[in-house]
């Protein structure tokens, strides 16, 4: 029986497990190149768009869920760094230093999970073509939102040896990404920003219903106690949820709301399968499925080391 979704949760799961496997080094690495952490996401989203340039506005789409202010403090700390340098005309533009930071960092990943690779070489090759073939497929979508998340991580790829855990960790990168253009095109027309669907999103699946849980459970996004109060009061008036007696909950016009979203999530994302067979699906979740368990025994086995 054909399961795209339970591949689809694989492709996760097994995405997840590739970076543990050059976690160590990966920390000596940033330590070594960046001078603070943060500024890895937007040098290398530049690096990505080079030679474009990279704004609040673009950073903010390919992260619709975070506070647009801090990316614009981040933009300008990096820029005041050496690894951006402004283009003029309000945006940024990756420097020699930044260029040559995420080249160096990133060959010492894609070589480091390549040599300790234990899937064998023909079903890595058989892997990275049916991810190959359902990407391809992807980039051919057409979504009422458009693509900037997949176009931004399919073209902006540094080259690696072919039928690779470099190639495949890049496949996998770009169908997260094309996931995430799904949801944005899913939920764009409700007429909300990311922020308040983000927030939305944690009452409705019970993860964090009250002021203090998602102050607690999203620090990253860098909103204060008083921006969720805000948010949480807008969802209340529009009547997807509702005060309940261990923090909000969702209505049932909230639920309705949500179901619809998620089934144009899906057909967004799922569309783009059809390239593949019924036997090619089941093939790639089995080839996901091995890949997933060996690095998680590699990842086992370190921590032991």
């Amino acid at each position: 029986m054909r399961d795209e979704r339970k591949v689809f949760d694989l492709i996760g799961e097994t995405s997840a497990s590739i970076y543990p496997l050059a976690q160590d080094i990966m920390g000596s690495q940033f330590e070594k190149h960046f001078s603070e952490q943060r500024f890895y996401g937007p040098t290398f989203l530049a690096a990505q768009i080079a030679p474009k340039s990279i704004s609040v506005n673009l950073y903010s789409k390919r992260n619709p869920y975070a506070q647009p202010e801090g990316f614009k403090k981040t933009l300008a700390d990096a820029a005041e760094t050496g690894y951006l340098e402004p283009d003029g005309k309000g945006g940024y533009v990756v420097s020699e230093k930044g260029a040559n930071t995420i080249q160096t960092v990133h060959e010492a990943f894609y070589d480091h999970i390549n040599k300790i690779n234990r899937l064998s070489g023909d079903k890595l090759k058989e892997l990275a073509e049916l991810l190959d073939k359902l990407v391809s497929a992807c980039t051919k979508a057409d979504l009422p939102n458009g693509m900037l998340c997949l176009d931004i991580s399919h073209y902006g790829h540094p080259k690696v040896e072919p039928a690779s855990l470099a190639q495949v960790d890049q496949h996998l990168d770009d169908m997260n990404a094309f996931r995430d253009d799904a949801h944005i095109s899913a939920w764009t027309p409700v007429d909300v920003d990311g922020h308040t669907w983000e927030v939305f999103t944690f009452v409705w699946n019970g993860e964090a219903n009250t002021v203090e849980k998602l102050v607690e459970r999203l620090p990253y996004r860098t909103y204060l106690a008083e921006d969720y109060t805000a948010t949480l009061n807008d969802l209340t008036e529009r009547g997807w949820i509702e005060p309940g007696a261990d923090g909000y909950q969702v209505t049932a016009q909230g639920k309705q709301l949500r179901n619809e979203t998620e089934a144009a999530t899906d057909e967004n994302f799922f569309g783009p399968w059809k390239i593949l067979t019924d036997d090619e699906v089941t093939r790639l979740g089995e080839l996901l499925t091995e890949l997933k368990e060996i690095n998680l025994m590699i990842a086992e086995e370190n921590k032991t080391e």
